[in-house]
């Protein structure tokens, strides 16, 4: 099992950075591969110490996600509060979490686990945290087809296909650095972009 960096960060308080080393942790191991024991010790606390602030692994990732989708649901409303056009809530919604991929890997990586350890984990989840932001860009795109702005395809396929290709390439990034030089790798991060645009206005608008 990798072993954690310690999180010496003295402006957090203990919660703060248990939360910020099971982030890493579980983006690192994923649920199964993530003990509370090390995350315990990358800050530098004991185990009976972390209980008292999650009582269980299960609480602690639940914990995490829930601070994961938060943050999404913040900035997907702030992208939508900067236009009342459905077709331009949809750009900076998709804009704003392309650039939400980039400045946060270990987030990222860590939902990407979650899709796959989440199967044995899914018939008694009592809390699925990223919906209200998947349900927030559902009646985005609900309200856009009853307003004529949006073609009538399946919404929650759509942002699937957006969501995962988004995912994927995020995570590729690393690799893709290594392979490509440092003019290609910079003008594919440009073209991702515009094809992401490209590929919305294409699907889903009129």
């Amino acid at each position: 099992m990798t072993k954690l960096k310690s999180v010496k960060t003295p402006e957090l308080d203990t919660k703060s950075r248990i939360l910020q080393a099971a982030l890493e942790a579980f983006s690192q191991s994923g649920f199964y591969g993530t003990s509370i024991n090390s995350v315990a010790e990358a800050v530098n606390i004991k185990k009976p110490s972390l209980l008292h602030h999650f009582s269980s692994k299960e609480k602690l990732y639940g914990a995490v996600l829930e601070s994961i989708s938060t943050r999404l649901l913040s900035e997907l409303e702030a992208a939508m509060a900067s236009s009342e056009d459905e077709k331009q809530q949809m750009l900076n919604v998709m804009d704003s979490f392309y650039r939400w991929n980039k400045e946060c890997p270990n987030e990222t990586v860590l939902l990407l686990r979650e899709m796959l350890d989440n199967p044995q984990r899914a018939a008694t989840a009592h809390n699925w945290y990223l919906a209200p932001w998947l349900e927030r860009l559902v009646e985005l795109i609900r309200r856009g087809q009853q307003n004529g702005r949006f073609h009538e395809l399946e919404p929650m396929a759509f942002l699937y296909n957006i969501i995962g290709a988004q995912h994927y390439f995020v995570v590729s990034l690393p690799t893709l650095k290594q392979i490509l030089s440092a003019s290609d790798f910079k003008a594919l991060l440009k073209q991702q972009r515009q094809e992401l645009k490209s590929l919305i206005e294409l699907r889903l608008f009129k």
